[in-house]
Formats: structure tokens, C-alpha cells, sequence
């Protein structure tokens, strides 16, 4: 079944240096999230300061997503089930 993402509900967590987001694939909660390096290289000319990786995220968002979607179907998660999208994955993927 094709992941269907929430889409206002992406929050930067410091601690792992990932943007969180949200999926659902049928009943099943799939927590993703996109390395702040991946976002980074999205956007080399961005500024640095509070706010810019939620800005970042909302622009390339259905690329990021795509990236996510397609570690899914092949079952590439991290050791706690999140689906972490790395610059390399994004390399790979064309946004739908």
C-alpha cells in the first residue's frame, strides 16, 4: 500500500538532527524524517538561523517525500523502524 503523508506536521528534532514527519501506510503509523545534511545540500545558498530547515523541508517536500516513500517500499528503515532520508537518497529520486 502507498504511504499517504500528513502534511502540516514536520518538526525539526535537535537531538537526532532530522526533520520529523508522518505517514500512514493503511492503519500502520510509519515515522520518517530527513537528515538536516540532506536538507542542507537541497538549499546550499540558504541562510543559517531558526526556521530555515521548516522552510527548506516545505519547498522540496514532495521530492523528500518520494525519497521516503520509495526507502519504504524496499524496507530500508533504521534500527527503530524511521525512515530516515540521507543526501544520497535524495540523489537518487526525482520528485513526482
Amino acid at each position: 500500500m502507498p504511504l499517504s503523508f500528513k502534511p502540516d506536521r514536520a518538526v525539526y528534532d535537535p537531538s537526532r538532527g532530522v526533520m520529523r514527519f508522518f505517514a500512514t501506510d493503511g492503519a500502520l503509523l510509519v515515522n520518517c524524517g530527513v537528515s538536516k545534511s540532506a536538507l542542507m545540500e537541497l538549499d546550499e545558498g540558504a541562510p543559517r538561523g531558526g526556521g530555515v530547515l521548516e522552510h527548506i523541508y516545505e519547498r522540496h517536500r514532495e521530492r523528500i517525500q518520494a525519497a521516503a516513500a520509495q526507502k519504504h517500499r524496499k524496507r530500508q528503515t533504521e534500527k527503530d523502524g524511521t525512515i530516515i532520508v540521507h543526501p544520497q537518497d535524495l540523489a537518487r529520486t526525482i520528485a513526482p
